[in-house]
């Protein structure tokens, strides 16, 4: 019984040795394990001289969920359906008034903030680059640029059905931020570094999101 507590003791430090070891960096979720990176360490790992960056926008610097969850949920239509139809994110319609109307109530993300600031601050060139369809009479570029405090920027790109990895290497992109595993892929087609962005919590996206899955650094806290 004697050597079975000293076991037990040993196992217990042992265990609380190893848990201490740990990388503080590594992180866990209910569903993903991953190691994160800060702004300042983003920032700190940059060369002197500027360079050029992408951001997808959706659910990366924006937190655009009240225009689509209106475009899924709303009734207005006659005897009250969708007026946008079954498929509502299929309707060109729809589209057209994300780009020029509802962005008005997209939220701008606390880390994307910091993120830009950071960048903006070096002189960087900031490319954002989303793949909705391109619209006559966008809002998002005024929306971003002066949410962001940007200035001289390019307008955004939408990449439409083109991959972004086209527009990340066509415009020399050596960073490029985003939410979705498809934003990660499209850095690493176009043989750049990629961060993801985490998602908030109350995002109505549900695409394909496995933060970490492809060995990229998460942005820390950057969920809001």
């Amino acid at each position: 019984m004697k050597n079975r507590r000293i076991l037990i003791a040993l196992l217990f430090v042992m265990t609380l040795a190893f848990a201490q070891a740990q990388p503080k960096e590594f992180k866990t979720t209910d569903h993903y394990i991953f190691n994160t990176i800060t702004v300042e360490e983003i920032a700190a790992s940059l060369p002197d001289k500027p360079i050029v960056i992408g951001l997808d926008v959706d659910d990366t610097v924006l937190m655009s969920s009240p225009g689509f969850y209106y475009a899924v949920n709303n009734t207005d239509g006659p005897n009250k359906t969708n007026i946008y139809g079954e498929r509502p994110l299929n309707n060109e319609q729809f589209w057209i008034d994300m780009s020029s109307k509802y962005d008005k109530f997209s939220m701008p993300k606390h880390a994307a903030r910091k993120i830009l600031e950071m960048h903006n601050k070096r002189g960087d060139k900031i490319y954002f680059i989303t793949a909705r369809p391109a619209i006559k009479g966008e809002i998002l570029t005024e929306i971003l640029h002066r949410t962001f405090n940007l200035k001289n920027q390019p307008p955004v790109i939408f990449s439409g059905k083109t991959p972004k990895s086209e527009f990340i290497t066509k415009h020399g992109i050596s960073i490029f931020y985003g939410d979705a595993d498809s934003d990660v892929q499209a850095a690493f087609e176009a043989g750049i570094r990629a961060i993801r962005v985490m998602r908030s919590p109350i995002s109505t996206n549900y695409g394909k999101y496995q933060p970490g899955h492809f060995g990229e650094f998460v942005l820390e806290n950057s969920e809001n």
